[in-house]
């Protein structure tokens, strides 16, 4: 089931069972308010009540006729009283009563219960004459008289909870009213949420149709970043992949090149030199045959310089951790390259700090081996007559610092971020020169990252290149 469809079943879901509660829930406290609404109407119809048969028990001074009271009640309120019946000052509740609440008490049923709980009248008969415990009575309203209390009064709720058909039809109306209420709210909040569930998955579906795209190797074009929640992010983030694969396409495409340029020139060489002794233009003999044997090593060494990168890229270079003197392994790797520099008269120069702690943790050989290249590339780029400047000095915080300066030409900012990648090779100086292939300073960076340190070039005080290492210290 697609996503869209299921958000909106989910939506379905949800808004039903919200709906179906809440319909429950409000359906039962307008229940519960509105009994609390009648009984709070009986009591005061009650307290009414309390008060015209008090005047009743104080004109008759018993229970005896209140039944024939009660059912001529009617009659009492709509005519005028005669006093010569009832007493002349017995009925002030009646004339201060307000006639709404006169009308109400003529609406429902009755019951007067004695001291006793005796039931002594009922408006609709069936109670009259049974006898009743206290806990019957309790939500009644006492009758009191210039003796004390004489009685109980209860007025519909208070004797029979059941609502009135009218209650209840009233009672269905608003429950009714409620759940149109609740249905077109549900309506409107699945049809909002039918909207939102297409604005959250037609992203999905662009990005979905991007991907499989780039899934047949076609890198599609970015797909619309809109706005700043998590599927913008994934947006964003599958366009910056979609970049990093058009680089990386890119990149491959060059090393094929770059790999092709650099095979063709020993491999043309070999063929031009072995068909020329075909055809008897080249002589067969050790110095030719020598000529040919150089460049099957010079064709050997750049495959096996590729490889090795190759290694090293993948994350297979094996390394032999051990405790390395930095200062060792560089006065080691510059005492090899002294008499090269002596013969272009370099002033080769070593700088180490005394109370630099230089021991690392590493690969000697391929420490070694970094060396090697930055002083190859130092002394190939460096005029005769210039100087190159070699070091150890503490790093930050727990780091230990190589650093190789050199005279010569330099480096432009705009390429020194370039500088490490493979086949990268300057378009000036630093290229026409040295013959090299743009593999030694790639190699260099995988080695220092897998050390799990970091080089950079910047510009040298010298006014050439300056590199600098990174290694962290070994903590035994």
């Amino acid at each position: 089931m697609k996503l869209r469809y299921r958000l909106f079943l989910l939506f379905f879901v949800t808004i039903a069972m919200a709906s179906v509660t809440s319909l429950i829930l409000v359906r039962r406290s307008t229940e519960q308010l509105f009994r609390s609404f009648v009984f709070y109407g009986d009591a005061q119809k009650a307290n009414a009540y309390a008060s015209i048969l008090s005047e009743y028990y104080t004109a008759s001074g018993n229970w005896n006729k209140v039944q024939e009271f009660l059912i001529d009640l009617p009659i009492l309120l709509s005519a005028t009283i005669d006093s010569k019946i009832y007493g002349e000052n017995h009925w002030t509740s009646l004339i201060t009563t307000p006639a709404s609440t006169l009308r109400s008490l003529l609406e429902d049923r009755v019951v007067v219960a004695d001291i006793r709980g005796l039931i002594v009248a009922d408006t609709a008969k069936p109670l009259i004459g049974t006898i009743h415990p206290e806990r019957h009575l309790q939500h009644g309203v006492p009758v009191y008289s210039n003796f004390g209390k004489i009685g109980t009064v209860l007025v519909g709720s208070m004797i029979d909870s059941s609502l009135t058909g009218m209650d209840e039809q009233y009672l269905r109306s608003v429950t009714e009213g409620i759940a149109w209420s609740t249905a077109v709210a549900a309506l409107i909040a699945l049809f909002a949420g039918l909207f939102f569930a297409s604005r959250i998955t037609h992203p999905l579906m662009v990005l979905a149709k991007a991907a499989r795209s780039v899934a047949r190797g076609k890198l599609a074009e970015p797909v619309p970043v809109v706005g700043k929640d998590e599927i913008a992010d994934l947006s964003a983030s599958f366009n910056d992949m979609v970049t990093e694969l058009k680089k990386l396409e890119a990149a491959k495409k060059q090393v094929i090149a770059d790999s092709a340029h650099e095979l063709r020139t020993p491999v043309t060489l070999i063929q031009g030199i072995v068909e020329g002794m075909i055809d008897g233009v080249f002589p067969r003999d050790d110095k030719t045959l020598a000529s040919v044997y150089e460049e099957t090593k010079r064709l050997s060494k750049l495959i096996d310089t590729l490889r090795e990168l190759q290694i090293i890229e993948s994350g297979e270079l094996h390394l032999s951790p051990e405790g390395v003197d930095l200062k060792e392994v560089t006065l080691r790797a510059i005492g090899l390259f002294k008499p090269q520099a002596a013969k272009k008269k370099i002033d080769l120069r070593v700088e180490m700090e005394a109370a630099a702690t230089a021991l690392v943790r590493g690969d000697y050989l391929r420490i070694e081996e970094v060396l090697y290249n930055l002083l190859s590339n130092a002394l190939a780029y460096t005029p005769e007559g210039g100087v190159i400047r070699v070091g150890v000095a503490q790093g930050p915080g727990t780091m230990m610092s190589i650093y190789v300066d050199d005279s010569g030409p330099g480096i432009p900012p705009e390429e020194r971020v370039h500088i490490f990648e493979r086949f990268y090779r300057l378009d000036k100086s630093r290229s026409t020169n040295s013959g090299g292939r743009g593999l030694g300073l790639a190699i260099t960076s995988e080695i220092i990252k897998a050390h799990g340190g970091s080089i950079q070039v910047e510009h040298s005080d010298l006014g050439g290149a300056r590199f600098i290492i990174l290694l962290p210290r070994h903590i035994s």
